[in-house]
């Protein structure tokens, strides 16, 4: 993927990136990637997600008792992902790792502030969600219209109305995978069934279609 073809968000990611911590050590078509320090990587995904308001950055889950961003879903270190971060320190397969949905300046200058933090092994600054500058977001959360949870199993505790509509918020009202409006359900990121939570950082919003090439995996 041509630098001519990246989002306005993505490019902004990627100026900004490079113009903290340097020429990115890897540079393919799905993903940039910077070395921070021993152990520890930001990586860009170029190829997802395709709304072009939003860039997704995977870093390596911090240290217990830091903060994690708001922005940020969390990926267990048994979970998949884009395989493609792999090959970058701290996000190596087994390796917990965060994907922060970075949406606007703010959130952008944050999550350098976070690196920086990250980087020298400070105290962790928060990373907070806030309205974008996109004519979609912020968007209004109606109830009503919004997708119903699947009917669960006895033993399967329901997802929580208000997580729900966090997801439904955070997630734009569409799939996070191929940006479609239609017949949207929540998604466990790790499946129910492998352990995952009802909370609102293991919860996504995914079509019927990408949610069933989903099936059970991670």
């Amino acid at each position: 993927m041509s630098i001519d073809c990246l989002s306005a968000m993505k490019m902004a990611v990627l100026t900004r990136f490079s113009s903290e911590f340097g020429p990115p050590a890897r540079d393919i078509v799905k993903v940039t990637a910077w070395h921070l320090a021993p152990g520890i990587s930001a990586v860009l995904q170029k190829d997802q997600p395709k709304r072009g308001d939003t860039a997704y950055v995977w870093l390596p889950y911090p240290e217990d008792g830091q903060a994690v961003p708001e922005i940020a879903l969390e990926y267990p270190g048994e979970s998949g992902r884009h395989s493609n971060t792999y090959a970058s320190p701290g996000l190596k397969a087994g390796k917990p790792a965060l994907r922060l949905s970075i949406k606007n300046t703010q959130e952008l200058e944050e999550t350098i502030a976070y690196l920086h933090a990250m980087k020298t092994a400070g105290q962790l600054p928060e990373v907070r969600m806030t309205p974008s500058n996109s004519t979609i977001l912020p968007l209004t959360v109606n109830s009503a219209a919004m997708s119903v949870a699947s009917t669960m199993k006895p033993r399967r505790e329901a997802i929580p109305r208000q997580v729900q509509r966090e997801v439904w918020q955070r997630d734009g009202g569409c799939c996070v995978q191929c940006q479609t409006r239609a017949l949207l359900c929540f998604d466990h990121i790790v499946p129910f069934s492998r352990g995952g939570s009802n909370t609102i950082r293991n919860i996504q919003l995914l079509c019927e279609s990408c949610n069933l090439s989903k099936g059970n995996r991670i």
